[in-house]
């Protein structure tokens, strides 16, 4: 009779890994197209792999299928290896999480006096992020960015977004100076560090910080934006680490996910990378940002893009579950498809979408605006020139990117594109996003 009892809960729990299995196609139902990017997803469940599997094709050039170990580009879920590779070089001797960056990066502006390897950590040392400032400059998620030339720009910046440990603000700024200065202080470069103390311990071999776009990723699921009705190939092409520039795969993330339940790589540390920051006056992050790790509610996440990735990796610890998710279709929505994957295994509901913001509403030129803001304007942080030229009745912003249309807001704010501009006494200033003030002289 335990015989007999025994196969049939053994049949029961296949029935239901089936029926699980069903629930979790239908989710990435529209990334299973057979000419088209998808995504790879993985489950783990008290310790054990639970669930991985592939959607859609990682190199449509050449039909290649996604799989548990393609390789994706990681996008912001490098910050908590990053961030982990920070604390170990504490525990070692190398620096002190509460050290000036100014110690190891001497040449930043001495208004980063006040700001510590933590703060930049956890998002409240008020610094500009670069990934905008390139922006107002022209560039793309598929530009080449190289260290050096950040590192200038970042240096020019003549002010903060706010005083240090004020306020909290999401910036690859921060991480990208930890990668500098980790290299400086331990003498190895980051992705050298990260393999000796995380990835190896962990068996993460697919896993690396890539400095170099040029460099070959073997098994790469390659990304891809749909435009003019096709899909387009957009790789990363930064060769920048700390914030991201890390590729990673489902099965590596795994390793990774069973770490935080018995730790190999970093033990003891684990409790700080995610405990929330304070502010200078003691209040939690706003939002709950750690160290490269977002808490709310006792999950613990990181949804990223770039280029034409989007990726998610979520523990909720009382459940035991960790999922993975990476998608190489910049379409896709991987935060929200993770949260319905955590959904069917814990039979809570996923959080709702947010719609989309509505755009700002825009109103007619007055009699004259245009050909009053019209002229050459330079900005010596950003070193760039923008041309605001009149052409049908019209005003188009010329920069080192494509020509963008100016409309007027009712708010009072004009803006092309995501850009924001205000005219101010010398001439303007401009912002997208989270990083605004940045000054353009008019010539």
């Amino acid at each position: 009779m335990r015989h007999i009892a025994a196969a049939l809960l053994f049949a029961i729990a296949g029935f239901a890994a089936s029926d699980r299995e069903k629930l979790l196609d239908s989710i990435f139902a529209d990334f299973s197209a057979p000419n088209a990017p998808g995504c790879a997803v993985g489950v783990l469940e008290r310790g054990q792999a639970a669930f991985a599997k592939g959607y859609g094709l990682a190199d449509l050039e050449h039909r290649i299928p996604i799989s548990p170990r393609s390789r994706f580009y990681a996008a912001s879920i490098a910050k908590q290896f990053t961030a982990l590779a920070a604390l170990i070089a504490e525990r070692e001797g190398k620096w002190k999480l509460d050290d000036s960056i100014r110690k190891y990066v001497p040449e930043l502006p001495h208004y980063a006096d006040a700001i510590t390897i933590r703060r930049m950590l956890d998002h409240t040392a008020g610094l500009r992020d670069f990934l905008p400032l390139w922006s107002l400059r022209g560039f793309s998620n598929e530009s080449v960015l190289r260290e050096d030339a950040t590192l200038r720009m970042i240096v020019r910046q003549k002010a903060l977004t706010f005083a240090p440990g004020t306020d909290q603000s999401y910036s690859n700024t921060g991480y990208l100076l930890t990668a500098i200065a980790l290299k400086r202080a331990a003498g190895v470069p980051l992705d050298g560090y990260a393999r000796e103390k995380i990835f190896a311990p962990l068996g993460m071999n697919a896993s690396r910080f890539q400095a170099d776009h040029g460099e070959p990723v073997p098994d790469r699921a390659h990304g891809y934006h749909r435009r003019d009705g096709g899909w387009k190939g957009v790789d990363i092409a930064f060769d920048l680490i700390g914030g991201g520039g890390m590729y990673s795969n489902v099965e590596d993330m795994l390793r990774w996910a069973r770490n935080f339940e018995t730790p190999t790589a970093g033990n003891g540390l684990l409790g700080t990378l995610q405990t929330p920051g304070r502010l200078a006056d003691g209040r939690r992050t706003p939002g709950g940002y750690a160290l490269g790790i977002i808490e709310k509610d006792g999950t613990y996440s990181h949804p990223s893009a770039a280029a034409g990735y989007s990726t998610e990796f979520i523990r909720v610890p009382k459940h035991g579950l960790a999922v993975v998710c990476l998608c190489n279709a910049g379409s896709a929505s991987a935060g929200a498809l993770a949260a319905k994957v955590v959904s069917v295994f814990t039979g809570e509901s996923a959080p709702p979408v947010s719609p989309a913001a509505k755009p700002p509403a825009t109103e007619p030129w007055q009699p004259g605006e245009t050909a009053r803001l019209a002229g050459t304007y330079w900005s010596e942080e950003l070193r760039t020139v923008w041309e605001l030229r009149q052409r049908d009745g019209r005003l188009w912003l010329h920069g080192d990117g494509i020509p963008v249309e100016i409309r007027r807001g009712t708010d009072g704010i004009y803006r092309a594109g995501l850009f924001e501009i205000k005219v101010v006494d010398s001439g303007l200033q401009a912002g997208i996003g989270r990083t605004s003030g940045i000054e353009f002289t008019r010539r």
